[in-house]
């Protein structure tokens, strides 16, 4: 059996902005915001599209806010209130603590809120964003999120990102017929496998980030770079960070960011091979968001999700 151990960027020659898919996608989210602004007594406004890939990202530049509306990532979840509402807990726990953190809205209700069945989250604008964290930027902002929530969000759940942000997205794309039952028992077995090498394994617990890398850093008008897009925080062991700190965007700055962040904590660096069980989880749920998204937005992610499909089941 295939086992690819790196997630996928899905970075493909697409002008998703100019899609079918995501000019819906962009329509139905930019009606719904509109209807919660009415609702929340915000002044009306024309948002900004910030992202549309797994969810849609609006600013509204008049309330000092984005708008998270969760929709090909929350069309794959069995409830994605859930989700959003563990976000919006995540990241009010992190503002607590001091963490450098992209934090929930704070003179309106961050929700989430459920319009026309869609769910959106709240939260503070940082601004325009013109510059990209540095490795060592990265490894010393994951550093201080763990040191100041080592022990943070004991009743955030345990361990998401290694079950059903792989499970559920799998059952969507089986139930809409993106895969067949045999490819979703191949996937399954995969799954399995990538669980049972990570079993005893893990030093530390602490509340993951989930999916820890410079893209989902911000800088604020201070200059701190701050975490955002905390839908997959967690208990979990330390290693996960560390395994996608450390492979993402690529080996080499995921490696130079890794370093950062050991020597500043004075653990000891990893090898690829210790990362490798976690690596390979991280794989599958990175393709397992991509199968997921698939289904409703095939135009970016179906030949991808496709591929990654064919190398596990053959």
């Amino acid at each position: 059996m295939s086992r690819a151990v790196r997630a996928p960027t899905y970075d493909r020659a697409v002008d998703s902005a100019l899609t079918e898919s995501a000019v819906e996608t962009a329509r139905r989210g930019t009606v719904a915001l509109a209807r919660l602004c009415e609702r929340l007594a915000l002044p009306p406004e024309k948002p900004d599209v910030l992202s549309n890939r797994g969810s849609l990202m609006l600013r509204l530049p008049g309330a000092g806010l984005v708008a998270r509306v969760s929709t090909h990532t929350g069309a794959q979840r069995r409830d994605p209130g859930w989700w959003l509402g563990t976000e919006v807990a995540a990241g009010r726990i992190a503002h607590a603590a001091g963490v450098a953190v992209v934090p929930p809205a704070h003179d309106v209700d961050p929700g989430p809120h459920e319009v026309d069945g869609q769910w959106i989250s709240l939260w503070e604008d940082l601004g325009p964003q013109e510059a990209r964290a540095t490795p060592q930027e990265s490894g010393a902002a994951l550093a201080a999120w763990h040191a100041a929530l080592a022990d943070a969000g004991p009743e955030l759940p345990r361990m998401t990102v290694a079950h059903q942000v792989i499970t559920e997205p799998l059952e969507y794309a089986v139930r809409h017929g993106f895969i067949t039952r045999a490819e979703h028992a191949a996937l399954t077995r995969e799954h399995e496998d990538a669980l049972a090498g990570t079993a005893g394994l893990g030093t530390e617990e602490v509340l993951l980030h989930g999916d820890a890398h410079r893209g989902n850093l911000l800088r604020d008008r201070s200059g701190r770079w701050c975490w955002s897009d905390l839908e997959e925080a967690c208990r979990g062991p330390v290693e996960w960070d560390l395994a996608v700190l450390g492979s993402t965007p690529t080996d080499e700055i995921g490696r130079t960011a890794l370093t950062a962040y050991c020597e500043i904590t004075g653990r000891p660096l990893p090898t690829r091979e210790d990362l490798a069980p976690w690596l390979r989880l991280r794989s599958l749920e990175g393709n397992a968001w991509a199968i997921g998204c698939a289904v409703t937005f095939p135009e970016r992610y179906a030949e991808p999700a496709r591929e990654y499909v064919e190398r596990i089941v053959g």
